[in-house]
């Protein structure tokens, strides 16, 4: 063996062993996302420097708060850029599955309402620690630690304030049943924002028994239905359709009232809650980068950026921009927060009862 050739060996037989000694000190995607030491925070600006982006699948409006979470995250880090992709839970979830099946491996991190438990039944779902998971309550973060909450959905009584006089505004799901609401209320068919889903909130609230009694009650007063959105049932409500809507999300009333429309929102305790799940993939291949971006939507500075947009910050220190719009604020108290796993275990029953009693 000549010097040269020796010498070609050796360098060889060198990079093989650098490359393999890379591999074995390479953190995994699950280590990245539960590591919790003091150097956390050096060691994912280090990585996500050498990663320098994040594909995030969002059920969240681009326009609306999307962007404007980009631009500040953008803005603290600069050698990382966020690619979003948006679309509703099953389309987030057929996505990723059929990405998965192919073998390319591009999100990092999803959210949606209903998203977590259809991934985490995938096997795809990754556990994850963040320090400012420890601000929330037990309802707004998963026990097993595989999601966290960027938003909140409140949902109420939409009612047009010239056909509504105050003193007849419902203060509670009694009040629906007064003799001056039949045929004048109406609610969404929609399985996530609609009548099944106050079904449930009568379930849980009342209890099974009591509840469907209440519901054979409620189902006297000839609630009208509708396929249009919540929000489009809340602009007939405007328009003067009908002067209450069941079920409407209260910060589209508090919207619509703000731009002088003829409309408010009446809580009935507890009012029901869905929450915008956020969570990483087991695949992620840009697991440092996506946790800078999960630490900085669940941190009070993030908060604040949905907070700005007129989104309700899910972070229990951060009010919503108009306070009242969040339990303790000034008009409610309670809220009953549905889970990802009970919309996705127990809707269809919700959904069942509505269709048996209501649309036959």
């Amino acid at each position: 063996m000549t010097k040269r050739t020796c010498k070609t060996f050796l360098v060889g037989v060198l990079l093989v062993l650098s490359t393999a000694l890379t591999s074995l000190n390479a953190a995994t995607v699950d280590e990245i996302m539960l590591y919790n030491k003091p150097d956390r925070m050096k060691m994912l600006v280090d990585g996500a420097r050498q990663e320098g982006k994040i594909t995030w699948y969002t059920s969240l409006i681009v326009s609306q708060v999307v962007r404007p979470i980009t631009e500040a995250f953008e803005k603290k880090y600069p050698f990382i850029k966020i690619d979003p992709f948006r679309g509703n839970s099953e389309q987030i979830v057929q996505k990723m599955f059929t990405e998965y099946q192919a073998k390319r491996y591009e999100v990092d991190i999803m959210d949606g309402t209903v998203t977590a438990p259809m991934v985490k039944k995938g096997g795809f779902l990754q556990r994850f620690y963040s320090p400012h998971l420890a601000d929330y309550p037990a309802e707004l973060k998963d026990p097993q630690g595989y999601w966290g909450v960027s938003n909140v959905y409140y949902f109420a009584v939409g009612y047009n304030t010239r056909m509504v006089k105050p003193n007849e505004v419902p203060k509670s799901y009694e009040d629906l049943l007064h003799p001056r609401w039949k045929n004048q209320m109406m609610w969404s068919t929609s399985r996530g924002s609609g009548a099944p889903m106050m079904i449930g909130n009568v379930f849980q609230n009342m209890g099974q028994e009591a509840g469907k009694a209440y519901l054979q009650r409620l189902k006297g007063q000839n609630v009208a239905k509708s396929t249009a959105s919540n929000r489009q049932l809340l602009d007939l409500v405007i328009a003067g359709e009908y002067p209450l809507a069941l079920h409407i999300f209260h910060h589209h009333a508090h919207i619509s009232r703000s731009a002088g429309a003829p409309v408010d929102w009446a809580p009935l305790e507890p009012l029901s809650a869905t929450i915008n799940t956020i969570s990483p993939v087991t695949r992620s291949p840009h697991p440092h980068a996506a946790m800078l971006l999960l630490d900085f939507i669940l941190s009070e500075e993030g908060q604040k950026v949905i907070q700005a947009q007129n989104y309700l910050p899910s972070h229990p220190k951060v009010p919503a921009k108009q306070v009242d719009l969040k339990p303790g604020g000034g008009r409610f108290k309670r809220a009953l927060y549905f889970t990802p796993d009970s919309q996705l275990n127990e809707g269809d029953g919700w959904v069942d009862y509505f269709e048996k009693n209501f649309l036959k």
